[in-house]
């Protein structure tokens, strides 16, 4: 029997809910097909959970650690924004170094320990230096794709893993849904699928965003989508650059900041909140979980980000619900 001991923080960032494996100070005990057995089973087993995906913390020998992120399907993503400032903040904690290197599928991403942007609400940064506006090679500039809509306009903007991007009047939940699963489930066009998002421009350098994430569906927060957003709109002249710019979702609020030197690049700001901790046995021959224990509820963090989504109001910030 291959049974596993994992030590396990439950977390989000910005309502993007993940269980983060600690194989950083713990040894990994995973073979490679473990990784994403153990996310599929897990959340078939957990349905009520919510988890959008499974974070793992892992040593690396070209950085200060590796992240890996499976989503909830078992597909591995290449990168993770709200996801990457939970594990920065697990790092900062282990090793107390910030700032920091964290090794991903799309590269060495840097992150650090920023200021509070609310009291109480611990914050760290992801960077994405990488951006580019194409999806494998072809690029989609404010146009038209007939085979997903006959009246929404799409750009491509890739920070590491690949987005498709539509400014819209309302937020048409129905449509969303409906185009992202026809993007995601043998799409011609987009054979790897994409993650697909909605968004208005709703007051001076602020944003709604919504997203279909590929692998997970309908999400509160997308990370990296908020920030291929907040790019889009920097370089449509919607927001301004080398300012904080708001963006917002479901989940609740991070920060961007864009800048344009020969290419653009965008620092993505935001809370990375640890919800419990846990100790799981997970037994990789019959894919079952034998123990969960809950060892520490963070209740301060639950807590001060209740009261950081009251302040922020998201019902004030002018969009649509359907």
């Amino acid at each position: 029997m291959h049974r596993h001991k994992l030590n396990i923080t439950y977390c989000h960032g910005s309502e993007n809910y993940f269980l983060l494996v600690n194989f950083f100070s713990h040894q990994n005990t995973f073979k490679e097909v473990d990784f994403q057995s153990f996310t599929t089973n897990i959340t078939a087993q957990y349905p009520k959970l919510k988890i959008d995906g499974i974070l793992y913390l892992l040593q690396d020998r070209q950085a200060d650690a590796r992240m890996r992120i499976f989503n909830r399907d078992g597909s591995e993503a290449e990168m993770c924004g709200n996801g990457f400032r939970c594990t920065g903040k697990k790092l900062f904690q282990i090793s107390g170094k910030s700032p920091y290197q964290i090794k991903t599928l799309s590269g060495i991403v840097k992150g650090e320990i920023l200021p509070e942007m609310f009291s109480g609400i611990d914050t760290y940064s992801v960077e994405f230096s990488k951006i580019n506006f194409d999806y494998h090679t072809q690029i989609f500039d404010n146009q038209i794709i007939p085979e997903l809509s006959n009246d929404l306009k799409f750009s491509s903007v890739d920070v590491g893993n690949p987005h498709l991007i539509a400014q819209v009047n309302d937020f048409d939940i129905d449509k969303l849904t409906h185009i992202g699963q026809k993007i995601n489930h043998n799409c011609k066009i987009f054979r790897q699928g994409n993650n697909l998002s909605f968004y208005q421009i709703t007051g001076n350098n602020q944003i709604f965003v919504m997203t279909y994430e590929r692998g997970v569906g309908l999400t509160a927060s997308c990370g990296t989508a908020m920030a291929a957003t907040g790019v889009l709109a920097a370089k449509n002249g919607q927001v301004t650059m080398r300012q904080k710019i708001d963006v917002y979702s479901p989940g609740g609020m991070l920060q961007c900041y864009v800048e344009k030197n020969l290419n653009y690049s965008v620092k993505l700001s935001g809370n990375a909140t640890f919800i419990s901790r846990h100790q799981i046995i997970y037994d990789s021959d019959t894919g079952k979980i034998i123990d969960f224990q809950q060892l520490e509820k963070f209740s301060n963090e639950i807590i001060h980000y209740k009261l950081f989504k009251k302040q922020i109001n998201l019902n004030n910030v002018k969009h649509t619900k359907q």
